[in-house]
């Protein structure tokens, strides 16, 4: 019997887009295309006329950070994040280490335990930060994690020669490692040039320099170790042209990953937004974030993942009078989707086709759970996006999000998330979260 048919939808796929249906039984889906091709169904639990709005797989967004008890006040939790990601239309996140490491496969069973009761969706674990080399590795892919998260830069700075050896040993296992790529020297210099404490001096701290020198390094260093590499939030059009150098000719996997913030923001929008606009990497010049859209158009990006890392409007507004106070790190789970369509497929420089690459089936490639994620394919998750055409202007107060705030607060958008499933239940509507949390499952993924 069909829980849900889904009638009148333009359905995205990686060859087009399609009016059509989707129907979809028991979690996962039944057919998907146009409607000569989805048998009908006799007697669905539910039917929704999507009146033409678009159906993409639902969004993975593999870089997130949604989960720690000793770093996130009350209320920030990977209950109320994740049910931020389902508001926005992402149905699959992978959860990184923010500040308290998980570097031992104990501690990833941990972890999946206590998330798996508060998760609203399904979610994978990335092992990190780490410094030290000598960890199990075989252990923590055998516990279901094969990604390995380490820093070129304070405060989780590994030294060249650990991160030489943790790719030998990462990459013998047939795991991936991770690469946060600004170069620590430079910025120690740069910082020392700088006496004022205003929001607008952040971006002189972390100087274009030092990413385009680390995301260097760590194409050498993947090369010397034969090992995957995954480059996140690549923050400039420099830094994307630099990693594709190597990933041209790389003899092995090499995924680039960028954020919505960098395709949002440049410093000169510091000014006004302050310290709700600081994250590391800084943001760039406006050259720099057009040659990064002109990145994603082509290729070169393969992916747009978050770095999604929440707090509350209170903790943020300290950096007006000192922002070397608050953390650096920006929400965007439930923004991704909403501001990718807005601003690159409404406005020419995504196709939709392009859009479902970016957000639904590389995330899910690189994550390792594709075709179950990421694809409207027959017998994988039924996870579906609707998404309709709607102008409006950007406010904190409609999204689930509980710290307060957005970085996009007052932009005007022309597409909204209208109806999430995942798995097969509606679980969103208008932003309104309806699934509860530890609907979701941990996702093993050891290669």
């Amino acid at each position: 019997m069909t829980d849900i048919h889904i009638k009148d939808a333009q359905v995205v796929t990686a060859s087009g887009v399609q009016h059509g249906e989707i129907t979809m039984s028991d979690g996962t889906i039944d057919a998907a295309g146009p409607a000569s091709a989805v048998p009908t169904p006799s007697n669905p639990d539910t039917v929704i006329d999507a009146d033409g709005m678009v159906a993409l797989p639902g969004a993975t967004d593999v870089h997130t950070h949604m989960h720690d008890d000793e770093l996130f006040p009350d209320g920030i939790d990977f209950a109320s994040q994740t049910a931020s990601a389902v508001a926005g239309g992402v149905t699959t996140v992978i959860e990184l280490p923010t500040q308290t490491p998980v570097t031992t496969p104990e501690a990833i069973q941990r972890k999946a335990e206590t998330c798996s009761t508060l998760a609203h969706i399904d979610f994978g674990l990335v092992a990190g930060n780490i410094q030290d080399p000598d960890i199990d590795v075989s252990g923590i892919m055998s516990a279901g994690v094969a990604d390995f998260k380490t820093f070129t830069a304070d405060p989780y700075l590994a030294s060249d020669a650990s991160i030489a050896a943790l790719m030998r040993h990462v990459g013998d296992a047939g795991g991936t490692v991770r690469v946060h790529c600004e170069t620590q020297g430079l910025l120690d210099d740069a910082r020392s040039t700088i006496v004022s404490d205003d929001p607008e001096v952040y971006m002189g701290s972390r100087p274009l320099e030092a990413e385009l020198d680390a995301i260097s390094r760590a194409g050498y260093f993947a090369e010397y170790a034969d090992c995957p590499l995954h480059v996140v939030h690549i923050s400039s059009g420099s830094g994307a042209r630099e990693a594709g150098r190597f990933k041209s000719r790389a003899n092995v996997p090499v995924t680039l990953e960028t954020c919505p913030q960098y395709l949002a923001f440049s410093k000169e929008d510091v000014a006004d937004k302050g310290p709700f606009l600081k994250v590391n990497p800084s943001l760039k010049s406006d050259a720099e974030r057009e040659r990064l859209w002109d990145a994603v158009q082509d290729g070169t990006i393969d992916l747009i993942g978050t770095d999604h890392f929440p707090t509350y409007r209170e903790t943020r507004d300290v950096g007006w009078d000192d922002i070397w106070e608050p953390y650096a790190g920006l929400p965007g789970v439930e923004t991704m989707v909403e501001f990718l369509v807005s601003e690159g497929v409404h406005k020419g420089r995504l196709s939709w086709p392009r859009l479902c690459e970016l957000v639904c089936a590389a995330p899910a490639r690189s994550a390792g759970i594709y075709p179950r994620k990421g694809s409207l394919q027959q017998g994988t998750d039924a996870d579906v996006v609707l998404i309709r055409d709607e102008e409006y202007e950007v406010t904190a107060d409609d999204h689930t999000f509980v710290g307060g705030w957005t970085p996009y607060e007052g932009q005007h958008w022309s597409a909204r998330v209208d109806t999430v499933i995942a798995g097969g239940e509606i679980v969103a509507k208008d932003h309104r979260v309806r699934s509860t949390a530890g609907r979701g499952q941990f996702l093993n993924r050891p290669l």
